[in-house]
């Protein structure tokens, strides 16, 4: 058993990561409701205690990970050109950053985003929480390079519009047949930003602009 404190900073992020990884990997093989705090600090050779220390709760761990996405998102954002839509503008800082992902070199890696889209699929309290999550970092980030507050109409418009384009995104992926690996898809980022494009038509009325 490992005990994940002290004064090296490289030890906790070490730790951190494995908690990370523990979660997924349970949650994938044993389900999201089976999987416990305690088995996943034992699968991450750390004791509950440690994991205290990092993360409140299993969908806190979950939770971590989105986070890192949409605040890439939010940073891809200021990139965008300032011609773009609102909505045109998170989908070219989204399309960015799940590109940066399945490539590998994004804030988060392939495995992990696909862990995450299965895990968050079959369960609603977790989508939920991620579009709370959604709704608050990129409401204040698109506010932000709008130059306006971010209770302005517009602002919650486009991200209301954006969590509607997602949530038709992920749902669609289930058109897939049994057997299909996207572990294993050498297409899997023209399959995803085709996903994104195809649900911002049908949601907005009106195909994406080029880039």
């Amino acid at each position: 058993m490992e005990f994940c404190y002290g004064p090296s900073v490289a030890a906790q992020q070490d730790c951190r990561e494995r908690l990370i990884d523990a979660a997924l990997s349970l949650c994938i093989r044993c389900g999201y409701e089976a999987t416990s705090i305690d088995q996943i600090a034992a699968v991450a050779e750390v004791t509950p205690d440690d994991f205290a220390r990092y993360f409140a709760s299993k969908d806190a761990v979950l939770m971590s990970i989105v986070e890192d996405l949409l605040h890439a998102i939010a940073a891809a954002l200021t990139n965008v050109d300032a011609a773009a839509s609102p909505e045109q503008s998170l989908l070219i800082a989204t399309t960015e950053v799940i590109t940066g992902a399945i490539d590998g070199h994004g804030v988060i890696t392939r495995d992990r985003l696909l862990a995450i889209a299965q895990i968050f699929t079959g369960h609603p309290n977790l989508r939920k929480q991620a579009s709370l999550a959604r709704k608050r970092v990129l409401t204040q980030a698109l506010a932000d390079r709008m130059g306006v507050a971010a209770g302005n109409r517009r602002v919650r418009q486009a991200v209301t519009m954006w969590s509607a384009i997602v949530a038709g995104a992920s749902l669609g992926g289930h058109s897939m047949a049994d057997h299909y690996d996207p572990h294993h898809d050498d297409q899997l980022v023209e399959r995803m930003t085709a996903e994104l494009a195809a649900t911002f038509a049908d949601v907005m009325g009106q195909a994406p602009q080029p880039d």
